[in-house]
């Protein structure tokens, strides 16, 4: 399973702007990433990973990119959705 570093992850600006919509960590996005609860594989085009964090899921959908150049089989996140539920809105939904 890869783990990803602060260095290699890629927040591409749309995903930012719901990062910072929702008051989500960068920590809690490689939290996320490196130790997710539900890992999904390339169901469409991108990876999904889901996170219970106390009374919320945080969801990532990235794809991996592998540099030209790489050094220690380095590999990028490039994250293209930040989503966010609490679930409380599950239960009354």
């Amino acid at each position: 399973m890869q783990h990803f570093a602060k260095e290699y992850i890629i927040i591409l600006p749309r995903a930012e702007e719901y990062r910072h919509l929702y008051n989500i960590s960068l920590d809690d996005v490689l939290l996320c990433l490196n130790d997710p609860d539900t890992r999904e594989g390339l169901a469409t085009d991108h990876y999904t990973v889901e996170k219970v964090l106390g009374d919320h899921h945080i969801y990532v959908y990235y794809y991996m990119i592998f540099p030209l150049q790489a050094k220690n089989s380095q590999i990028y996140a490039v994250i293209d959705f930040i989503g966010y539920t609490t679930t409380k809105e599950e239960i009354t939904s």
